[in-house]
């Protein structure tokens, strides 16, 4: 009966550790990025991805609470009362589990992370230390940078720049914004990017404004560029008329630059 109940008792434990050992040595295949200063939702994307598949978050978000290092040994009989009696406590196998499952998931935490963030895991012994400390870093951070990137390209003006660099300009924040967990919709990009032109593309951008279709910064950039072209194509053509009717080219083209 002894060993019958011993083998019992191995066939129950035995499962926690294999599912231990196996969800995280596939995750070097999925958590590819490793975490900075500037990337932070990226890495906690993929990383909650990985987690929750593995059926793991809730090691680092606090909801698979750790479970007490020991327990009650089971009852050795009765006393004069007819109460059952224990032994003692005896160490708990599921906190075992617990804690090698908690540390592997520590470990991964650790090594997806660079050497610049990496001092936000110094003196952090769960998981959930390691993530809230990373959450309250850079979190935060996070945010303050994306309304400081929105102010720049509210403010953003064309001035002297060609086309093809204000729209330039304007593509490396919004991507920015987007990596900070702020993207903008392809009509906040037309409306900032239309108030920053200057006044000889503004006919072009109320006619797409009116258009009611919102266009891509490439294809805003082409647009921009082709209209560009448009208005420099006008000076020879005002040379060509200049000397059909007898005026004189040379005038009319320095005329037509101080314009």
């Amino acid at each position: 009966m002894s060993t019958n109940s011993s083998e019992r008792t191995i066939t129950t434990t035995a499962p926690p550790s294999a599912t231990t050992s196996n969800p995280l040595s596939s995750a070097h295949h999925f958590v590819l990025i490793k975490l900075t200063s500037r990337n932070y939702l990226f890495w906690r994307t993929q990383l909650v991805s990985f987690l929750k598949g593995q059926e793991l978050l809730g090691y680092v978000d606090g909801e698979i609470e750790c479970p007490p290092a020991t327990i009650a040994s089971s009852p050795s009989g009765k006393s004069a009362s007819g109460v059952a009696t224990t032994t003692g406590q005896v160490p708990n196998p599921a906190y075992r589990s617990w804690v090698k499952q908690d540390q592997s998931i520590l470990s991964l935490l650790v090594s997806s992370m660079s050497d610049e963030v990496l001092h936000l895991a110094v003196g952090r012994n769960t998981a959930k230390e390691v993530w809230d400390s990373i959450t309250a870093a850079l979190g935060s951070s996070t945010c303050a940078r994306c309304l400081n990137l929105l102010g720049q390209f509210q403010s953003l003006r064309q001035g002297n720049s060609s086309p093809a660099d204000y729209i330039g300009q304007t593509q490396l924040l919004v991507e920015a914004l987007a990596l900070v967990g702020r993207p903008l919709s392809l009509d906040e990009q037309n409306l900032w990017v239309f108030r920053g032109l200057r006044p000889e593309f503004r006919s072009m951008a109320a006619s797409l404004t009116v258009n009611g279709n919102p266009v891509s910064l490439p294809q805003l950039a082409d647009f921009l560029q082709a209209q560009e072209f448009i208005y420099s194509d006008e000076l020879p053509i005002a040379n060509v008329g200049g000397a059909a009717g007898g005026g004189p080219p040379a005038a009319l083209y320095a005329g037509r630059g101080r314009s």
